[in-house]
């Protein structure tokens, strides 16, 4: 009898989510699509914007549901990065972000960035590990961490498609290396475009 009620219980539940899907896919499509070149430094926050050398990273990005008012949009969406540091990893990172903006008259909005995810860091350079006494070549496949996001950014329009970004992010990466140092701080700071889907 348990089995039968726990059946009929399964199958209403997947009726109501086959008949909700194409309402929550609706809301979930693309609107936006985010281009971005930014650099990429391991280090607390300062009041230096940009420090050398240059730690190319990628980002593209998509707001996948928007709400906006007269002055105030906020955002839902999705990031990929791929960020190269020559002396220390690549790493690939997928976040899930939120952004709140103000929209001031003359067109200019000021975003609050937040965002959490996964990254996968590839170490640079040869690996060894110690076998029977001796140091040997050995592969790594990448460490898995969990990372998070907080930032500032500007987005102006250029017309009702297109609008110039221009961010500067903190994140901390856990876990990195060990008990004495849990995790990295790291800034990221860069400029791109914003694409409007919409339209």
């Amino acid at each position: 009898m348990q089995t039968k009620k726990t059946n009929l219980l399964g199958k209403v539940l997947a009726a109501c989510l086959l008949l909700h899907f194409p309402h929550v896919q609706a809301q979930l499509k693309p609107k936006t699509l985010r281009v971005a070149f930014l650099n990429e430094a391991i280090k607390l926050p300062d009041s230096r914007l940009l420090s050398g050398p240059l730690h190319p990273t990628l980002n593209v990005g998509t707001d996948l549901r928007v709400r906006s008012k007269k002055h105030w949009q906020s955002a839902l969406g999705a990031d990929f990065y791929y960020n190269y540091h020559r002396l220390t990893e690549h790493a690939l990172m997928l976040d899930a972000s939120y952004r709140l903006g103000y929209r001031f008259g003359f067109g200019l909005q000021l975003n609050l960035h937040t965002a959490l995810g996964y990254k996968h860091a590839i170490l640079a350079g040869d690996k060894f590990a110690l076998k029977e006494g001796e140091y040997q070549k050995t592969t790594h496949w990448g460490k898995a961490m969990l990372n998070a996001k907080i930032g500032l950014g500007l987005e102006y329009p250029l017309s009702q498609r297109y609008s110039l970004l221009a961010d500067y992010k903190a994140m901390g990466a856990y876990p990195t290396g060990g008990f004495f140092v849990p995790f990295s701080a790291h800034t990221l700071v860069g400029a791109g475009l914003k694409i409007n889907l919409k339209n």
